[in-house]
């Protein structure tokens, strides 16, 4: 029997009005809090950037910051393909990332609009819940940090949306032709090829077409297409790979579950629910956030947003239920982020406008079934007008910090830190060291495009030991590290900080116990204004 799925609404001058108010919205949010022409502050969006600079140049799909250079198959070609396009028309660098940087922005207002208009049109929510979630995701910190960086995760939530308006569209027609089916497999398989969790909207698809009574040859037989593509390139390019722990870092998945099993899977499952649970409650608010924790403390906002994101969830699930569409994927897209061994946070973002729609609406149908409340619509409009105005404060006072600093961060980091000082680093390893001469630094990524030196990171953090309860050294001892630079040959260790990571309050103290048990191993050569900057030649002794 077919699922009944929601009906379909035309939309009107309005509904295009309101997609374009909240799309400009974002833009001009998300131009206030950015910070044009840096990168490799998340490390990832050095990464996408350098294997675009390898598809430029005619130098394959490779890490060609590593030493060895290695295939590229941990992450997606899609993304940095685009990437590659905007190199090869501008291979001007550093001038290059505005245009780059503008890719992800211009991605993030269309995914403000477009949002707004998949939830009316196909009837999940009325106009006012829906552009109560649109307003509150474009004027987040949380999504527009990443709608103005250089990474996948904005790109793949305007794919994934394109791939759902089309999937709600294929299951309510009474006739599918060939080309079509074909044209809807591709979308489906779109963005698992800019981000691998992207995979979970195919089963779904299928599924729902099935129950739909819809045919489903030419779709599957599209979407394996791509997917199949991509885990054929990972499995040939991985027999070249140097067997250690630091390449498999940079590409590969898996390395971590090899080594810790099915304990560490169901720890890891119950704790990343959890906190995904947790902070559904609050992306979308992070003024509120701010606010409650500077008034109430720590941990009454987390008590607040818990039972907000319960909510959140219990929604979706009893959504799912019908067999409709997008609840079925939050809810598949829920439980997968749970499995990966990392803080769930980022990979809310590019649904984040579709969980506040959830959200908003469980409280309006929560007020409405309490006499005393349901008769308080201003009151409800206050709140939103109050919420969005504690977001739009964050957007404006971060967005002056990072005017002043030249680098963007989520967490404020006391002191702040200032780009200046990055740079005076490059500019001390391009006149004191030779092409070739190897860097080990916890930024490596941005150390290699504004240096050009090779360089990799000399540890791997153990999300066992740094958010799950493992008693393993989060990232090694001092042995490990020594280990690490000698087999990769390090010259230079290039010491900064690493604000919105956790290593950054990790790899200090690490370093310290090496230069302590290991004298003569690390000489300081450069030392910056900010003395969290510095520069190490690692010795022969």
């Amino acid at each position: 029997m077919a699922t009944e799925l929601p009906h379909p609404q035309p939309l009107d001058r309005r509904d295009r009005v309101t997609a374009l108010i909240l799309a400009a919205l974002a833009l001009a949010a998300g131009y206030w809090w950015s910070v044009g022409g840096i990168c490799g502050i998340y490390h990832d969006d050095a990464i996408y950037v350098t294997t675009a600079k390898a598809l430029a140049e005619g130098q394959g799909y490779r890490l060609i910051n590593l030493p060895a250079a290695p295939w590229q198959t941990k992450y997606p070609i899609l993304y940095p393909a685009l990437l590659a396009l905007i190199w090869k028309l501008w291979p001007s660098f550093p001038d290059n990332l505005w245009a780059m940087q503008a890719l992800s922005l211009l991605a993030g207002a269309a995914v403000a609009g477009l949002a707004y208009l998949y939830l009316v049109r196909f009837g999940y929510f009325t106009r006012g819940v829906a552009l109560a979630a649109g307003l509150l995701g474009a004027t987040s910190i949380n999504f527009l940090y990443f709608a103005t960086l250089i990474l996948s995760e904005i790109p793949f939530a305007l794919l994934l949306l394109a791939a759902l308006w089309a999937l709600e569209e294929q299951a309510r027609a009474p006739r599918v032709s060939g080309m079509r089916q074909l044209l809807l497999g591709i979308l489906l398989g779109l963005p698992f090829l800019c981000r691998t969790i992207g995979i979970t909207l195919v089963p779904v698809g299928l599924f729902v077409l099935n129950r739909q009574r819809q045919p489903l040859r030419w779709t599957a037989a599209a979407a394996a297409a791509l997917i199949l593509s991509w885990l054929l390139w990972t499995i040939a390019a991985s027999i070249y790979f140097p067997k250690d722990h630091i390449t498999g870092y940079y590409t590969d998945y898996l390395t971590w579950w090899r080594g810790h099993g099915f304990p560490s899977l169901i720890r890891v499952l119950v704790s990343n629910l959890f906190v995904l649970t947790g902070i559904t409650g609050s992306l979308g608010v992070p003024g509120l956030d701010k606010a409650a924790s500077f008034l109430l403390g720590p941990l009454v906002p987390v008590a607040l947003f818990l039972v907000l994101g319960i909510i959140t969830w219990i929604a979706v699930a009893n959504d799912a239920g019908k067999r409709h569409i997008l609840p079925l994927y939050l809810m598949s897209y829920f439980l997968i982020t749970g499995l990966w061994p990392w803080p769930p946070f980022r990979f809310l973002v590019p649904v984040l406008p579709l969980l506040l729609a959830y959200l908003i609406s469980a409280i309006a149908t929560i007020k409405s079934r309490i006499s005393f409340l349901s008769g308080c619509r201003p009151a409800m409009i206050a709140g939103l007008g109050l919420l969005l105005a504690a977001n739009l404060a964050l957007v404006g006072i971060r967005g002056q910090v990072h005017r002043e600093t030249r680098y963007p961060m989520l967490a404020p980091l006391h002191p702040p830190v200032h780009w200046a000082s990055y740079e005076a680093v490059f500019d001390w390893v391009k006149s004191h060291t030779a092409p070739d001469d190897v860097i080990a630094a916890g930024f490596d990524t941005m150390i290699y495009l504004y240096t050009g030196r090779p360089a990799f990171r000399p540890f791997v953090g153990s999300p066992g030991a740094m958010f799950y309860g493992d008693s393993s050294q989060p990232l090694g001892n001092p042995e490990d590290l020594l280990r690490v630079l000698r087999a990769y040959r390090a010259r230079y260790l290039v010491h900064t900080p690493i604000p919105d990571f956790s290593e950054d309050r990790l790899f200090p103290g690490l370093l310290k116990n090496l230069i302590q048990k290991y004298p003569g191993v690390l000489q300081p050569v450069f030392t910056g204004k900010d003395e969290r900057f510095v520069i190490f030649a690692v010795g022969p002794s």
